[in-house]
């Protein structure tokens, strides 16, 4: 008792906490993941509204008339008339850079790249053709191109040092879509980093962005050169995502996204340790409590199956006691008020008994002289055996066969219907009983009907209930072919997998449904019968022996006629105790 207690306050305590700790971790890494995600989506979107503006920055120099004018003259005919424009154009492109801080310097180029206008000193176009940076922009086919980081050192006098910058590429084109060239505005990667580094990120996070081709723009060389291994694949294939991934016997949490404007990828990776700390402090709360919960409910446990058990053990002593015979005892307890009622009906039922035992020893007593009595008026089976056996000579050596053919059947009918041995017999002996009474009935009806018998000889070893099929077949007679002429019955016997299996078929007219309740109900009882069994009767005693294990139907058939159908299991040896111990 004590320990169905116990594990009953163990389970639920224990599945509590496990479901509490569950439901509040996944919580916690759905709020982790989110704040990562919408830090990440932040930076993104800073570096998106300032490539926005450098966007914004060159559809104001590709709108120049001067510019448009320059790059449409396809050779300046007049030297000085190329001379202005070269000046007008310079001091407009440095006026734009020099509001600009993060901008190195702005470049014009003609579409034909004879030309390039910038916003400091002059620089030969030939002197560009070697970098990788500026083959990437001749032969995009983008509206907007951004290189990976590279040195300035094409600028010229324009600084006393080269800086590492990223270029901003965008395409000039005119109103019929006419291509005349391409902006280039250099800007100072010291920009890009000051401004990542501004942002309010995860300080035990590390964020790194890389170009589209893989390099680093920002971060840690390291961090870069491990996103280039092979498990971080999806990294490359998606514009956003996240994965749990193992690097260097630490589990970490990787975000990325993708910058739309340029493909670069900003990538944050957290030690996934960090982000478990709060769950193990909850765990350990969770622990805490589920201990003294369960320290609680253990105690309360002990306590009240005591209570439980103390009065149950009584009881159940008093009870042993009035099983070996004692019924003088009686219990009192003391406890709750259901124990006192169940004290007390147990007191009521041992007196109870006492006055059973009582009268049931007066009526056993004349129960016996009232066996005495009917055993001295009984008639002697052996003894109306013998007067049937007297009779069936009587006529043989009257020379009426046929009368003593029908004694005979009555006979064995009757030693089969009075036998108290077994309820269980051959399939073959059924069969007989069956024989002897429409032997009888053919007798009666005058030969008014013919009888088909199709026994499958393997199945008449095997046992049934007795007189199961004589009801059956009376059914046959009474409702369906007594009353005509040319009536035939077919009873067949076979067997399938499913177990044994007994037809009667008639071409009677067919019962009513009605009339078919009524018979299966045992409502239509009739004082002529042989056994006084109806259809459900046959069916009730079906079940006792096999419980759900059997098939009952009756049916018309069509055009006219009954079909009873019977299934049972099959059955070798039988013993007296459960139908659930025979050999199959």
């Amino acid at each position: 008792m004590i320990i169905y207690f116990v594990t009953i306050a163990v389970i639920p305590t224990f599945l509590l906490g496990l479901i509490t700790y569950s439901t509040f971790s996944r919580i916690i890494n759905d709020k982790v993941q989110i704040y990562v995600e919408q830090m990440i989506i932040k930076v993104k979107e800073n570096i998106e509204y300032y490539f926005r503006d450098l966007q914004s920055l060159a559809y104001m120099i590709s709108v120049n008339n001067d510019l448009l004018t320059a790059l449409r003259e396809e050779t300046f005919l007049d030297k000085w008339k190329e001379i202005n424009y070269e000046n007008k154009l310079k001091h407009f492109l440095a006026s734009l850079t020099s509001t600009r801080a993060e901008v190195r310097g702005i470049y014009v180029i003609s579409e034909d790249k004879r030309r390039i206008y910038t916003s400091g000193p002059p620089i030969l176009i030939s002197y560009l053709q070697d970098y990788d940076w500026y083959q990437g922009i001749l032969n995009s086919d983008d509206h907007i191109y951004i290189t990976d980081i590279h040195e300035d050192d094409y600028a010229g006098a324009l600084y006393a040092n080269t800086s590492k910058v990223v270029t901003y590429a965008q395409r000039i084109t005119d109103l019929d879509g006419r291509k005349l060239g391409w902006i280039l505005i250099d800007l100072n990667y010291s920009f890009v980093t000051k401004m990542l580094e501004k942002m309010d990120l995860w300080e035990q996070g590390q964020i790194t962005v890389l170009d589209s081709k893989g390099k680093l723009i920002f971060g840690d060389q390291a961090a870069a050169a491990k996103y280039q291994e092979s498990n971080f694949r999806q990294l490359y294939l998606r514009d956003w995502g996240s994965q749990l991934q193992k690097i260097q016997g630490k589990t970490e949490l990787v975000v990325y996204q993708a910058v739309s404007f340029c493909g670069w990828k900003i990538i944050f990776s957290i030690d996934y340790d960090i982000l478990q700390k709060e769950n193990t402090t909850i765990r350990n709360v969770i622990l805490v409590l589920s201990i003294i919960l369960l320290g609680g409910a253990i105690y309360l446990s002990v306590h009240f199956s005591r209570k439980v058990s103390n009065p149950v053990q009584i009881l159940c002593n008093s009870m042993k006691e009035v099983e070996e015979g004692n019924l003088e005892v009686s219990i009192r307890i003391r406890s709750m008020k259901e124990f006192n009622r169940l004290a007390a009906s147990f007191n009521r039922m041992v007196e109870q008994i006492r006055n059973l035992m009582d009268n049931i020893y007066e009526v056993q007593q004349k129960k016996r002289q009232a066996e005495l009595n009917a055993l001295q008026a009984q008639i002697n089976p052996h003894f109306l055996y013998n007067t049937l056996d007297s009779l069936r000579w009587l006529a043989k050596l009257h020379n009426i066969e046929e009368i003593a053919k029908i004694i005979s059947a009555l006979e064995s009918l009757l030693r089969a219907s009075i036998s108290k041995t077994n309820d269980l017999i051959p399939i073959g002996e059924e069969i007989e009983n069956v024989r002897n009474y429409l032997a009888i009935q053919s007798f009666r009806y005058g030969n008014n009907f013919s009888v088909t018998y199709m026994i499958d000889p393997a199945v008449t070893s095997y046992l049934t209930p007795r007189l199961i099929l004589q009801p059956i077949v009376e059914n046959a007679i009474y409702h369906g072919v007594g009353n005509i002429v040319g009536g035939e019955i077919e009873i067949g016997v076979h067997s399938d997998s499913a177990g044994i299996i007994f037809e009667v078929l008639d071409n009677g007219p067919g019962i009513a449904p009605e009339k078919l309740k009524a018979i299966t109900e045992g409502k239509n009882k009739n004082k002529d019968r042989f056994s006084g069994f109806g259809l459900m009767n046959v069916e009730e005693r079906i079940r006792l022996y096999f419980d759900q294990d059997y098939e009952f139907a009756i049916n018309n058939r069509d055009p006219r006629g009954t079909r009873v159908l019977i299934r049972i299991p099959r059955i070798r040896k039988f013993k007296e105790r459960s139908v659930a111990n025979w050999v199959k």
